[in-house]
């Protein structure tokens, strides 16, 4: 099954000269990674010795080994090794069966491909024992991490203050509510109840309709909160209850009243002194009640409401989002993985998601008669998934699938059916042909067997060209297929042939599903094309458009167009803007795909906090038309203030005034959504100003990102300064968020070297002066608001690390380039010195990053490709500048 994967393309492993051996550098980069006997195993030797190697490079005796790596950490692994080790090596440190590598190197994300689709030539490694100079410069190596790391703790070891995956923590399941404390009477003599307010206690009880199938959950969150927050005990009874005379004198009603003029899970609030009203059109409308009353209670700082009326009509009916803790592979087979934790869930629900999305293969979920060696385990996930759409469900949000189908088979599938072969691939696979009419009814069947399984379910989103060998134009970009049959037809039918079949099958079993058809991919059309072939998609699915689809850029002089993944180019563009306006003409709602947190920009941060630019894109969408968001892709799905700026854009609020109560006054006052509001409402009165004139600064950096999708995908600015520097060449191509390897050619794409070097400069000197200007603000920040401030200011330096390095390795291999070619000698001199000075600052990226990772676990991890970098990769950045520092002098 590996030889699939064993092409090198000529290539050897690179070398490591910062080791002594690469015996070494094995036992180094998979320290405290995995078990010390795994490592033994790979280098045929026994613990005691693996355990000599590691002190003797001023590593800790006994490492802590964290089994999260193995099982959420194997992508960090697989990298560290990928030049060290063979394939038959790496299963045996993973501890791995060849199929489950396999399965990694093709589903995974694009494993192979961020690999860079070959897997270097390497020689076995195996332990001996240190000659005498191998020896001497192991002390000096131990020396160096001694000077420059005094505690010499790597990754994940006791003494980090927030270990690896520790952000895991945060979204555990929230504690059962018996074992809140309730405060005494004394404590709440702070909630001084002002003209016009009501405050919340023990006499007021909640009644709730019997129809609803989780009001309930909604209700029971609601109760822990005000438990939680402000030790309060609240009952809740039925309307039934209620009517058996089982309420009190104050009473927080719930109503569901179905409205169809307006969107879902639009509501308004009514307090009165003795009453309180949530009515809602829908189920979740209750729950966006319940959540918007909590927040109020929480900028209040007790369990306080002020009176009036409040009407809430929602504008983006659709909000989903990638799991920021998501695990690829097969995460519906293993649950004790969990990638959607309860406290996420509950996160993200307050933050106002209402939409989880997760890739899957349709073959694995429902079994295909034709294939059933494919379908093992079905049963599995199927239960798997069911568990999902109903957790998730008790917070009101529905679980999506990315649906990326009929998947292309490999060739010998088609010798029994030779008729399905359409266009095929790399002379592996073919795609199943869609101008088939079986497998139409194919697509058909298995979406709605999909449906009936899950009942709960809430929709699905389709990527008809790219990504994987689908349809036959899939791969083609709207250009000739070799297909016979689907060559006599415009690939715009295909796709939409496609999409119609997939809702035709889900709307046959449940008609409210939603159906998104996103348009990624068809920007190879002709706007004609795109026409046609939003013309021909099916009633009743939802358009998707990137926000920010073929939007121009000028950036340095350089002129060049925009794909996807930007945030420092703000939509939406016209490309984007003319899909709608036609899917609007034939009666179709229309999306916005959106990076509201982080994009491959710089994707090893939670997200980046630029909220002028968030703020000028929510803007802009709120008067697109567009009533749905998909959040993310893999990458942005932290719980964040970029999401909570977000969550205000969801509803068009008016309130009444204080001494106002009648609905008819609730127009006279509309909320405003922005940034300084929410600054203020998590930083005090003393510091938002600060913090919002620093975020400005930010803001405006981030608009010098050079942006291209080459560079999104290639430049090192998601390693940062994990990235290697090589005083010769490697001749490497980068990979796509992989490995950058020193490939300016291609960090750099449509920029010239020169005019990319000075614009990340540009961008790193703009935003040091927005974090000069963020820790001005830190004496002003409110009691309440350092944890929220520690971790922006955690987020923006781990960005700046990053952008920074980037810049400096930029004009790093500018120089060495410069240096190796240069004849006069004071020239060379002067080269080298520039050199130098570019290390010595890469030294110290390297150690602040080194710092702040063992503070903040959140910083170098992304769902997809797991860490980026672990500490030790950190500390070996270091030895890699301080070897060619000693080549250099």
């Amino acid at each position: 099954m590996l030889e699939l994967f064993r092409d090198s393309k000529g290539k050897t492993a690179l070398q490591l000269p910062h080791f002594p051996t690469q015996m070494q550098a094995i036992v180094w980069r998979n320290w405290g990674l995995v078990p010390v006997g795994h490592i033994a195993k790979v280098l045929r030797t026994n613990a005691e010795q693996v355990a000599l190697l590691a002190e003797g490079m001023g590593l800790s005796a006994a490492p802590e080994v964290n089994p999260l790596w193995l099982s959420r950490g194997y992508i960090t692994i697989i990298r560290a090794n990928w030049h060290l080790l063979t394939y038959e090596q790496l299963l045996i440190l993973l501890d791995w069966t060849e199929e489950q590598l396999v399965f990694a190197l093709k589903e995974d994300d694009f494993l192979w491909y961020k690999l860079g689709l070959f897997k270097p030539e390497i020689e076995e490694i195996y332990y001996r024992s240190l000659l005498p100079e191998e020896k001497e410069q192991t002390e000096q190596l131990r020396q160096r991490i001694v000077e420059h790391f005094p505690s010499g703790v790597p990754v994940g070891l006791p003494g980090d203050k927030d270990k690896a995956f520790g952000f895991l923590d945060r979204f555990k399941r929230a504690d059962p509510i018996e074992t809140y404390t309730t405060p005494q009477p004394s404590d709440w003599k702070e909630y001084e109840v002002k003209l016009g307010e009501i405050k919340l206690d023990a006499s007021w009880t909640i009644t709730y309709p019997t129809n609803g199938k989780h009001v309930k959950d909604f209700i029971d969150q609601f109760v822990r909160k005000m438990k939680k927050n402000w030790g309060i005990d609240l009952r809740a009874f039925s309307k039934d209850e209620e009517r058996q005379g089982q309420t009190g004198e104050y009473s927080l009603q719930l109503q569901i009243e179905p409205h169809t003029s307006v969107l879902a899970e639009s509501h308004e609030i009514h307090v009165l002194a003795k009453t309180i009203t949530v009515k809602a059109v829908d189920e979740p409308g209750l729950l966006k009640g319940l959540q918007w009353m909590a927040k109020q209670m929480d900028e209040r700082g007790g369990p306080l409401l002020q009176q009036g009326y409040t009407k809430r009509l929602t504008k983006f009916d659709l909000r989903y989002i990638y799991s920021y803790s998501a695990v690829f592979g097969d995460p519906l087979i293993d649950p004790e993985l969990d990638p959607n934790p309860d406290g996420l869930l509950e996160a993200l629900s307050e933050l106002g998601v209402n939409g989880i999305w997760l890739h899957c293969v349709l073959y694995n979920l429902i079994p295909w008669k034709e294939a059933p060696e494919l379908s093992q385990d079905w049963e599995k996930r199927l239960e798997g998934l069911r568990r999902l759409t109903e957790r998730a469900a008790k917070y009101g949000i529905g679980i999506y699938l990315y649906f990326n189908e009929p998947r292309g088979m490999a060739l010998p599938f088609f010798d029994q059916h030779p008729d399905w072969k359409g266009a095929t691939e790399n002379g592996v696979q073919a795609a199943l042909c869609t101008s088939r009419p079986e497998i139409q009814q194919y697509i058909r069947e298995s979406t709605a067997s999909l449906f009936r399984e899950v009942p709960e379910l809430a929709g699905l989103f389709t990527i008809t060209m790219s990504e994987n060998l689908t349809n036959c134009y899939s791969r083609t970009f709207g250009n000739d297929t070799e297909c016979p049959r689907c060559s006599q037809r415009k690939a715009s039918e295909i796709v939409a042939e496609v999409n119609r079949c997939i809702a035709e099958g889900a709307f046959s079993v449940k008609p409210d599903a939603r159906i998104i058809c996103w348009t990624w991919g068809w920007d190879s059309f002709s706007e004609e094309m795109l026409l046609e072939a939003i013309e021909q998609l099916p009633d009743g699915v939802r358009l998707m458009c990137v926000s920010e689809e073929l939007m121009p850029t000028n950036i340095a002089d350089t002129k060049g167009i925009v794909r996807d993944y930007s945030i420092s180019i703000v939509g939406p563009g016209e490309r984007s803007k003319t899909s709608w306006e036609a899917a609007n003409r034939r009666g179709l709602q229309t999306m916005a795909k959106v990076q509201l947190n982080n994009s491959w920009e710089c994707s090893a941060v939670p997200y980046l906090p630029v909220l002028d630019i968030i703020e000028e894109h929510l803007d802009n969408l709120s008067q697109s038309g567009v009533s749905g968001l998909m959040l993310s892709w893999t990458l942005g799905g932290y719980p964040s203030p970029n999401l909570e700026l977000a969550s205000e854009y969801y509803w068009e609020t008016t309130r009444s005034n204080p001494a106002e109560t009648n609905r008819e006054a609730a127009g006279q006052q509309q909320v405003a959504p922005g940034k300084n509001e929410l600054l203020k409402r998590k930083f005090g009165r003393g510091a938002f100003e600060r913090v919002s004139k620093a975020i400005s600064q930010l803001s405006e950096a981030f608009r010098e990102f050079p942006f291209h999708c080459g560079t999104l995908y290639v430049a090192p600015q998601n390693y940062g300064p994990s990235n290697k520097l090589h005083l010769t060449p490697t001749g490497y191509t980068a990979t796509m968020v992989g490995f950058p390897y020193d490939n300016l050619e291609a960090w750099k794409s449509v920029y010239t070297a020169d005019r990319f070097e000075e614009q990340f400069q540009l961008l790193s000197q703009k935003w040091k002066k927005g974090m000069d200007q963020l820790g001005d603000a830190e004496p002003y920040i409110a009691a309440g608001g350092h944890e929220a401030y520690t971790e922006l200011v955690n987020a923006a330096w781990g960005a700046y690390y990053h952008f920074r390095s980037t810049a400096l390795q930029i004009s790093f291999v500018i120089k060495r380039d410069l240096y190796l070619q240069e004849e006069d000698a004071s020239m060379r001199e002067k080269q080298r010195g520039e050199l130098l000075t570019i290390i010595d600052e890469e030294i110290g990226l390297a150690k602040a990053l080194y710092e702040l990772v063992g503070r903040d676990s959140r910083i170098g991890y992304e769902a997809t490709n797991h860490y980026y970098y672990t500490r030790q990769d950190l500390q070996e950045k270091v030895l890699n500048c301080l070897h060619i520092k000693a080549l250099l002098s």
